[in-house]
């Protein structure tokens, strides 16, 4: 489980301006600020992660794995799944409690 993607459980609205963000079951791609793909030790898996998607009037929706939003493997991606803009992580902590 190296790299990560969350999936949107509910519709995803901005909280400034509602604008829909992404549909249920759409899948955003974990990235790190400089936009590369997030990697995350197989060992020590993220247990919490704040991540942002941006909505399409620029403002930044901050989304928490596992209370508002779930990760799954990238590989496992169904083909069908609607793909949302990536989710930048900001901050977290792994499984031991190590900071992502």
């Amino acid at each position: 489980m190296p790299f990560l993607a969350i999936v949107m459980l509910a519709p995803a609205r901005c909280p400034k301006c509602g604008a829909p963000v992404a549909p249920p079951g759409a899948r955003s791609f974990i990235v790190d600020a400089e936009g590369n793909p997030a990697y995350f030790d197989p060992d020590d898996p993220p247990a919490e992660m704040v991540v942002e998607v941006p909505c399409p009037n620029g403002h930044a929706v901050t989304l928490l794995v596992p209370n508002e939003v779930s990760a799954e493997e990238s590989l496992m991606t169904p083909a069908r799944a609607p793909i949302a803009d990536d989710a930048v992580l900001r901050s977290g902590t792994t499984e031991s409690g190590a900071a992502l």
